[in-house]
């Protein structure tokens, strides 16, 4: 797994924001997000504190089994890993107002998300 990550790590450019320091923030953001995923009945708005959890299984329900699957959570940790891979750095404006090659490929739509792996 770390090879896989240190590969991954290579093909992200050395640009000021979509750059694998970014990457791993983002991964680390989900993995924290999907952590702390409660059913709305779980938060006492009058206190701000969390109640006793009622059971996984109502998580579970509630969440669409994202918080109990880990092959799903692996997914969504794994997408923000490559998220922004090959990322030029470049806002989509740009590369279109200039008439990139990428943009014309891509149809002008959308296109440094296109180019994602």
């Amino acid at each position: 797994l770390e090879d896989y990550v240190s590969s991954i790590a290579r093909m992200y450019r050395p640009n000021d924001f979509h750059n694998f320091d970014h990457a791993s923030h983002v991964v680390q953001s989900v993995t924290k997000i999907l952590s702390r995923v409660v059913t709305p009945d779980s938060i006492d708005y009058q206190e701000m504190a969390y109640k006793q959890q009622k059971g996984a299984a109502k998580l579970h329900e509630y969440t669409y089994g994202i918080t109990s699957d880990p092959l799903t959570q692996f997914a969504c940790a794994f997408s923000a890993l490559i998220h922004d891979v090959d990322h030029s750095g470049v806002p989509n404006a740009v590369l279109v107002k200039e008439q990139s090659d990428i943009a014309v490929h891509y149809k002008n739509k959308s296109v440094a998300e296109q180019n994602s792996v």
